[in-house]
């Protein structure tokens, strides 16, 4: 089920969503979703104890930004090694 939403974008990120996606309703929805995913995992954190800020995330971001660059071949090793936590795709539910 869709609901139809109308909304209004500044010109520079209207023209940068169509030129990258092509499907304005599918590139917001992607973002919203790993939204939800990123306020679920602060909510499980929360509940486990860890209060994660946006402070927290910035510098993480700018530590991350650091590190050397990796090979497709690496990175795809990376997200098999993850796999094996399962998937975490309900933490925008928790």
């Amino acid at each position: 089920m869709t609901r139809r939403i109308t909304i209004s974008l500044p010109d520079d990120v209207a023209e940068y969503v169509e030129r990258s996606q092509g499907s304005t309703s599918g590139f917001i929805a992607d973002v919203l979703r790993r939204k939800m995913r990123a306020d679920g995992l602060r909510a499980r954190w929360a509940g486990l104890g860890y209060a994660v800020t946006d402070e927290d995330v910035e510098r993480a971001r700018r530590h991350l930004s650091q590190q050397p660059v990796i090979s497709d071949d690496q990175h795809e090793r990376n997200l098999e090694w993850l796999r094996q936590f399962g998937d975490d795709s309900g933490a925008a539910a928790a």
